[in-house]
């Protein structure tokens, strides 16, 4: 589903899905398109619903010989309630019995919108995350319509802008999480990427013969298997001299089999989304270059495929990273730190970052720790946690910082190499990988791992907070988060 704002001067008789927002009930006098608002006003059943719900629907009311549905909202709470009241109103209107115009027009009181000038790009920023669904292999595709909003002369075209630009990052990001592993291999995944350079965005990416060039065996190790070619996608903004950038980097894994550790066949379909944490990081860079951020960013990623193969790496082989250290492959299904090591190391080497923060899909531990509610914060830095953590509270893509230390990085010492790529326990496994991604964060730069294996997917493991804001599927989880902390970093 795809809609459009547009700003009439008057609604016509085409507007029959009308949505009106009040902070105060008597401020239904002042509409025109509620017929007999004294009559509702005084209604003891009305007046009980609305208090109670916070809306109420009237459908097939009749007025000028026309239908009108007409939902009635009674706008209270945070700035976060009203992002989900937008989300609600969605699920209220498009449910699958119910037939709905083209065009549906959002109608705010003017004593609602001078209180808070939020309310309205909030409001429809709910309402547009809700909307989106990936139909673009279905034969029947979901509805296109426009929201209609009587905003007329009122300055809030700027918030709104915003949070059009926020949504069109977002829903590129679920768009990549969603495409299947056929559609999406890690050549077309990068090509995708070049085309952001329209955006403002600089883009370089980093081929097979490259990546072998510079030496980043690590990364090579994992792709060998598949017959589709590794990419680096380098993605930079505001890029300035004598500036240290804060660095977003990705696990972009497009299809994991568990290579020659293979997976269990049941779930395995889940794996075309262990490519979440880069989607995130190309999202995040995307709005940062619509909405024109001060911040100097780079955005890194690494695009592989984990297959089983006869060519594909075993466990007990032995890689030198491109940091030097050398790592022993107990388990190929632990793949997407291999990919982070590589990528981490180039990306320091060349920026001297100010901060690092991942995204990855890394661990089904993380779940079992964090459910599908929070993704987990693993941090070198206490103040880069607390701001990452505050980010997430004001947007809900909540995070829980978990432990790292001595005692669990000895965990991945090996007899071999330097370390090996799993723990010597099956316990406190997203640790243990938080761990090794630390062995290759250098001068003890700010560094925080978000493990986002339960929250990047609104489906997986049941309903889950996600379900509330977006349509099942894909659910960008970080996009918004990043955008919060770019403000207050």
């Amino acid at each position: 589903m795809t809609f459009k704002i547009e700003y009439p001067s008057k609604l016509t008789a085409n507007n029959k899905d009308i949505v009106i927002f009040v902070s105060n009930l008597s401020q239904l006098k002042n509409t025109d398109f509620l017929p007999d608002s004294d009559f509702y006003l005084k209604s003891n059943q009305f007046i009980k619903q609305i208090n109670n719900k916070n809306y109420f629907l009237l459908q097939n009311i009749k007025k000028n010989n026309s239908l009108l549905n007409i939902l009635i909202v009674l706008v209270k709470g945070s700035n976060n309630s009203k992002i989900e009241l937008g989300s609600k109103i969605y699920s209220i209107f498009f449910k699958s019995n119910k037939e709905i115009s083209k065009n549906l027009s959002f109608i705010f009181s003017k004593n609602l919108i001078t209180k808070n000038k939020n309310i309205v790009s909030n409001i429809i920023f709910g309402f547009s995350l809700r909307c989106y669904s990936f139909d673009k292999y279905k034969g029947k595709k979901n509805l296109n319509f426009s929201i209609i909003l009587n905003l007329y002369k009122l300055p809030l075209f700027k918030e709104i802008k915003y949070k059009l630009n926020l949504i069109e990052s977002i829903n590129f990001t679920k768009e990549l999480v969603s495409e299947p592993a056929n559609k999406l291999n890690p050549v077309i995944f990068a090509d995708k990427c070049s085309k952001l350079k329209k955006t403002g965005l600089k883009i370089k990416i980093l081929d097979k013969n490259q990546l072998e060039k510079i030496g980043m065996r690590s990364l090579l190790g994992v792709a060998q298997g598949s017959i589709n070619d590794p990419r680096v996608v380098i993605l930079e903004w505001n890029i300035k001299k004598n500036k240290q950038p804060i660095i977003l980097a990705g696990k972009g894994v497009t299809f994991d089999s568990g290579g020659i550790s293979l997976k269990p066949a049941g779930g395995m379909e889940e794996m075309i989304t262990d490519m979440s944490g880069s989607a995130v990081v190309v999202g995040s860079m995307m709005n940062a270059a619509l909405n024109k951020s001060p911040k100097s960013l780079v955005g890194i990623i690494g695009l592989v495929e984990n297959m089983p193969d006869g060519e594909a790496q075993r466990p007990g082989d032995i890689v030198k990273s491109l940091s030097g250290q050398t790592i022993e492959i107990l388990n190929t299904d632990a793949e997407g730190r291999l990919v982070l090591a590589d990528i981490l190391t180039y990306v320091q080497n060349k920026y001297k970052p100010k901060q690092i923060i991942d995204f990855a899909t890394l661990t089904g531990a993380i779940m079992i720790a964090l459910g599908t509610h929070r993704a987990g914060l693993f941090s070198n830095n206490d103040s880069l946690s607390k701001k990452l953590f505050k980010a997430g509270e004001i947007t809900g893509e909540k995070i829980w910082r978990m432990p790292l230390g001595n005692e669990y990085d000895n965990e991945i010492n090996s007899l071999r190499a330097d370390m090996k790529n799993i723990g010597s326990t099956r316990f406190g496994g997203s640790t243990q990988a938080a761990q090794f991604i630390q062995r290759f964060i250098k001068n003890n730069t700010a560094w925080a791992h978000l493990d986002i294996a339960g929250v990047s997917w609104s489906m997986k493991g049941g309903n889950s907070m996600h379900s509330n804001l977006h349509s099942p599927g894909a659910t960008a989880f970080g996009v918004r988060l990043i955008d919060e902390f770019l403000k207050g970093s």
